[in-house]
């Protein structure tokens, strides 16, 4: 009993012991932990933050992905794309054909029976207009919409045939060897041959003048389209430009810092082309750094480009107004 006693006594007195040496702590002891534990948090909340948004970046990289091909497998080739351009010519032609033929149908109509008087003719043309604007807008709302979304979402990746050619741009800029073997004049002309590939590729892909870029097009506006459709006219040429205008400040938005890369590197071929420089190891590294940045905002601009909306937008909204416009109209 005196043993069990003994052990008790020691125990509260090391407790009592344990609670003064934390007392005695200077409080700038928790405050650093506490400033530890909000870091880890924060720090903790930014890797999550990023990890998040990643995942969203990937997600809808795949949706954009699947959007261009028409299917969940991935990007067109070269033959699909070019199938895929053959059916929307053929269904192109089929709408325009079947607008002919109601055309010509309804001129048919007023000559065999002919109006009694100019009222009645003004009512029946301007009948026979409306049935014209319907289709019309229906063909446009079916058929030559999807094919010009499509067409420009197409047109935001390099085709097969130029990303081999950036593949190879790079493994010969980058390689020791290939260093090693150019000399002089031979140096130059092929630094001047690789400029223009890179320029001509990325101005393709871009769609515009890298050394003069476009101004930003107007902000998308249905209210021309709205005010036409109201009186039962419809111009496919205003509507199909605002798709182009869409897809074009995409790719302004998401080419304007690779278009300065590509820019920058024409610009160092061109000095190393008038210098004729001595010095290789340092023209390239300047060439490989200059490349290293190209290929870092090529990689930016299809990650701006995946998340970029204002084609979708302009697609949802000309979808939204056709259709009403339909509905309204319907027989």
């Amino acid at each position: 009993m005196a043993y069990k006693t003994t052990l008790h006594l020691l125990f509260l007195i090391l407790l009592k012991q344990s609670l003064l040496l934390v007392l005695l702590l200077p409080l700038s002891c928790f405050a650093q932990t506490g400033r530890n534990m909000m870091q880890i948090n924060q720090q903790s909340r930014q890797d999550f933050n990023r990890m998040v948004n990643q995942r969203n970046q990937d997600f809808q990289s795949r949706q954009m992905l699947r959007s261009r091909s028409g299917s969940g497998s991935g990007l067109m080739t070269a033959e699909q794309l070019a199938q895929a351009q053959a059916k929307q010519q053929q269904l192109e032609q089929a709408a325009t054909d079947k607008l002919t033929q109601l055309a010509r149908q309804q001129q048919q109509r007023r000559e065999q029976y002919p109006a009694a008087n100019p009222q009645q003719a003004a009512l029946q043309q301007k009948k026979d207009e409306k049935q014209l604007n319907i289709l019309t807008v229906k063909n446009y709302r079916e058929v030559f919409l999807p094919g010009q979304v499509v067409n420009a979402l197409q047109a935001q990746q390099l085709p097969a045939r130029a990303q081999q050619n950036l593949r190879n741009l790079n493994e010969s800029l980058t390689d020791k060897l290939w260093w090693k073997k150019q000399e002089g004049a031979g140096l130059t002309a092929k630094l001047t041959a690789y400029s223009d590939t890179l320029s001509s590729l990325t101005t393709s892909l871009l769609g515009f003048d890298l050394a003069s870029p476009p101004a930003m097009p107007p902000p998308f506006s249905l209210t021309g389209l709205t005010a036409q459709l109201a009186t039962h006219t419809f111009d496919q040429t205003a509507a199909t430009q605002l798709v182009r205008d869409a897809a074009l400040s995409d790719k302004l938005v998401a080419g304007e810092q690779l278009a300065k890369a590509v820019n920058n590197f024409r610009s160092l071929s061109t000095a190393a082309v008038q210098s004729s420089p001595t010095n290789s190891k340092k023209l390239k590294e300047d060439v490989q750094a200059s490349l290293r940045t190209v290929n870092k905002e090529m990689e930016r601009y299809y990650a701006r480009i995946s998340a970029a909306h204002a084609l979708t937008d302009a697609q949802k909204a000309l979808l939204k107004s056709t259709s009403d416009y339909l509905a309204k109209n319907r027989k």
